[in-house]
């Protein structure tokens, strides 16, 4: 199991959800199971609309690799630098910026602020 903890403003207190490691669910079809009020359009990485900041809660770092197609929605978003988004893996730091509906979840707990 790993744990996504979901922090935003409208909500009194923080979400945490625990997930199967292997359960290739994204951060977006888990805002929707929980009922976050988030505004996302396409939910295809066409557009942007579900941009949220993820940082990990784990102290060991690891390479993230983004696909093309987020990578150029959050260079367009202004949520990645150029610098960053020419970097074909981004070590030691990862994005702070991704996009739900890309991200999958996988074994490393992190927290996800909208």
């Amino acid at each position: 199991m790993v744990t996504v903890t979901f922090l935003t403003p409208p909500m009194k207190e923080k979400l945490v959800v625990e997930v199967p490691a292997n359960a290739r669910v994204t951060l977006l079809n888990l805002m929707k199971r929980y009922n976050f009020p988030r505004q996302c359009v396409c939910g295809e990485g066409k557009c942007g609309s579900c941009a949220v900041k993820v940082a990990p809660l784990r102290t060991s770092a690891r390479m993230v690799s983004l696909s093309d197609m987020e990578r150029r929605e959050l260079l367009h978003a202004g949520k990645l630098s150029l610098e960053e988004s020419k970097s074909q893996d981004l070590k030691d730091i990862p994005p702070r910026w991704r996009l739900a509906c890309q991200y999958v979840v996988a074994d490393e707990p992190v927290l996800v602020a909208f």
